[in-house]
């Protein structure tokens, strides 16, 4: 496997200096990290956060500090993935630039490209320990989330502020709700991976993950619901180890015949009002906003043949639609407004990450790390057919660290194997040599 942190070139500092800069550079990312999903604190003008000047800190820091990371996840993965963005940020800014409004074009490309080159280039390429730090201050910025909104909804009574919507339902960091659920479901993997490898406690694990089921169900949102049973199930499937799928069946079925039984009404009421009703009847008319969400998809199928090659252009899809709405699809929003080549770079870029999940999976003891990408991606790709423009760093974020935590794996085995005079692993796998000496690093 080749080194996968080829630098930009650009001349370190002086080394006197160069800790106390390399320290300064870490401490922006990490709070980078634990602020990501911070949406309010952000400027009126434009979509810039306290998480984005943080990001960009530790950008320029790092770029003299010791270069930036240009092969990300692998050169070939990250090839393809810039290739995607490229097609992507093409298709908007062609497309907008021939339309009314060219200048939203240039701010949501922006927005795109900072999302997913600027935050991947100061969150990758780093040593496997680094990434663990990411994670754990990534899921301890979700849990106290959570934490704040049972807090704002259970004892301070609040609703119709920034955190809680006028039906009651948590909008938390984000402040939308829909978003919220999503962005924890998205942390679940991280939470599970890091208790399989030991980094967190079993209990501690336990309490994270149940107060963070709370705040999903406070949401009242069945496109987080479903995103949350899906990263906790497929982990479980995914990582290999089904002692994980027992353990977790044999907890959630006592729970499951309690809630039909007699615990429906200790469930929050907007899970009852908007979630509950949908899943005891079948009936997806009641759950939440569904049927005018089809509406919109059904709008943007009919104009899709229409902007096969040039869209109306960035964010102008409300402005030309007869619902005056975005269309909550990301794949037929991008077609629509930067035609079929953005399309297609979204999914290219969706395509790339595969790439590393598959070396990782077939290292020795790399199946949680490769399970925890996995489903990330998975879900981040399923969520954006209920989405618009997923540029929100809280979007990217987790789905780039888990990505950087597999990779870093495979680095970390690689030296490993090399420092002991074996064979790195993925030679290993070329010549179907025995992997001997090469257990599993945590």
């Amino acid at each position: 496997m080749t080194h996968m942190t080829r630098t930009s070139g650009v001349q370190p500092i002086s080394s006197d200096r160069h800790t106390f800069w390399q320290r300064i550079e870490f401490a922006c990312a990490v709070c980078a990290v634990f602020l990501s999903a911070v949406n309010f604190l952000r400027t009126n003008m434009f979509y810039f956060t306290l998480s984005d000047l943080l990001f960009c800190a530790a950008l320029g820091l790092r770029a003299l500090t010791g270069g930036l990371p240009l092969r990300l996840w692998g050169r070939a993965s990250a090839t393809v993935w810039l290739c995607g963005l490229l097609l992507l940020c093409s298709g908007l800014m062609i497309s907008s630039l021939l339309s009314t409004a060219p200048i939203r074009g240039i701010v949501i490309v922006g927005q795109y490209l900072f999302a997913y080159l600027v935050v991947a280039l100061v969150v990758c390429g780093r040593d496997l320990g680094t990434m663990w730090t990411f994670a754990k201050v990534y899921v301890a910025s979700i849990f106290l989330m959570c934490l704040h909104g049972i807090y704002l909804i259970h004892i301070d009574g609040q609703k119709n502020t920034a955190f809680v919507s006028g039906n009651g339902r948590l909008t938390g960091f984000v402040e939308r709700e829909n978003e919220c659920a999503a962005v924890i479901a998205l942390a679940m993997p991280m939470l599970m991976l890091l208790a399989s490898k030991g980094k967190v406690g079993k209990v501690y694990a336990i309490v994270i993950g149940a107060t963070m089921a709370y705040g999903i169900l406070l949401t009242g949102s069945n496109t987080g619901l479903a995103g949350f049973a899906f990263t906790f199930l497929g982990f479980m499937v995914l990582s290999g180890s089904w002692k994980y799928v027992v353990v977790g069946l044999a907890c959630l079925t006592p729970f499951a015949i309690w809630i039909v039984h007699s615990g429906r009404d200790y469930l929050p009421a907007v899970f009852q009002k908007r979630v509950l009703g949908a899943l005891e009847t079948g009936d997806l008319s009641q759950a939440g906003t569904f049927d005018h969400r089809v509406e919109l998809m059904h709008e943007a199928l009919g104009r899709v043949q229409d902007t096969l090659w040039i869209g109306v252009g960035a964010d102008q899809y409300q402005v030309t639609s007869a619902i005056r709405q975005p269309v909550h699809n990301l794949y037929l929003l991008l077609s629509t407004e930067g035609g079929i080549m953005a399309a297609i770079g979204f999914g290219v870029m969706i395509a790339a990450t595969f790439l590393p999940i598959v070396r990782t999976y077939r290292v020795p003891g790399g199946a949680a790390y490769a399970a925890c990408a996995l489903v990330s991606v998975s879900m981040f790709a399923l969520m954006a057919n209920a989405f618009p423009h997923l540029y929100g760093r809280f979007w990217t974020v987790p789905i780039i660290l888990t990505l950087g935590l597999a990779t870093s794996y495979c680095r970390a085995l690689e030296k490993r194997s090399i420092g002991n005079g074996a064979l790195p692993p993925a030679r290993i796998l070329r010549a179907g040599r025995p992997r001997s000496g090469l257990g599993p690093i945590r």
